[in-house]
């Protein structure tokens, strides 16, 4: 897609995270203020949690930008470490350290002699976990055990934990007691309000140099804003489809056609002005034309309730 079309520069819709259009919500905002604090303080362990897609990679990806370069770090995307083996050869690997043919005690070994040399230019080694409600028991244990290690500087790992709700459910255990205790911070990203949500498309438009007054059409943010529910992976797909069906219209704005289409295709049922979820889809110039498309495409909400009489809603434009 050639997104020069409508003024931009780059995709403005990523769906991998992009620190570089961080979009600083207020609870995005906290957070990233909670891990600066904790780090600052030299705390061994923090935890920030959320649904799917919320935003909590972003916040820790943001944060580990924003961290002096001799900061030494660890970053493990995808966190599924089932025994103290996994979690050990996982933080070598991305350290580019010999982790195959080892026994649990000679990764251990290696990981905390790592770990110490690196202390020495007077920081800790930060280890980033994404997806750790994965971890299992004895892969949190190992966890602890690593941030008991100090050096005389203090500490020589600060952990951040990126997970679902569900890991904090996991550390009301009683098996999890000792790393629960450990955990100084813990921060939960809330879902966007509906008008976080409509700053945050215009923001991402701008942060690709373009301009959301020439691109979005009138009523389109409040409708990709209203209906995504505040979840900032959501609005990147429905806003990132949106712009491809205009595209094929050759439109230069996207309007409320076009993003009733893209919610439609990913399974979103746009709420009406008068709160009800029976959203009116228009014809767009993106959609398919030929006789078996239109065959095939649902019916509208007017052609299903063709004769039920006068109290049937009349087919409307959404307004603005």
């Amino acid at each position: 897609m050639d997104w020069s079309h409508f003024g931009m520069d780059r995709p403005p819709f990523r769906p991998a995270v992009d620190a570089a259009a961080y979009f600083p919500a207020p609870a995005h905002s906290a957070a990233l203020a909670a891990l600066v604090a904790a780090f600052s303080r030299r705390d061994p362990l923090v935890l920030i949690d959320g649904a799917p897609g919320i935003g909590k990679s972003l916040v820790a990806r943001k944060w580990l930008d924003d961290l002096l370069p001799d900061v030494p770090r660890v970053l493990l995307p995808n966190a599924r470490a089932q025994t103290p083996v996994d979690l050990l050869q996982a933080i070598l690997f991305d350290l580019n350290k010999p982790y195959q043919g080892l026994s649990e005690q000679e990764l251990r070994l290696a990981v905390t002699g790592h770990l110490l040399d690196a202390a020495a230019g007077g920081f800790p080694t930060v280890i980033v976990i994404d997806e750790a409600q994965h971890l299992s028991t004895h892969a949190l244990e190992e966890l602890r055990l690593l941030g008991n290690l100090e050096s005389r500087s203090g500490a020589v790992v600060f952990a951040v934990l990126v997970a679902q709700p569900a890991l904090r459910d996991a550390l009301r255990k009683p098996v999890n007691a000792p790393i629960a205790g450990r955990i100084s911070v813990r921060c939960s990203i809330d879902a966007l309000s509906v008008e976080e949500s409509a700053a945050y498309l215009r923001h991402q438009v701008r942060a690709a140099n373009g301009d959301p007054a020439k691109v979005f059409d009138e009523g389109t943010v409040e409708l990709l804003a209203s209906a995504c529910r505040g979840v900032p992976r959501v609005l990147n797909r429905a806003a990132a489809l949106a712009f491809e069906l205009a595209s094929e219209g050759e439109t230069e704005l996207v309007d409320v056609e076009a993003a009733l289409e893209a919610l439609e295709r990913i399974g979103i049922t746009p709420p009406d002005e008068d709160g009800t979820s029976d959203a009116v889809l228009l014809p767009h110039p993106g959609r398919e034309s030929e006789p078996e498309a239109r065959a095939k495409r649902k019916p509208t909400v007017t052609e299903r309730s063709a004769g039920r009489g006068a109290k049937d809603k009349a087919v409307r434009k959404r307004p603005a």
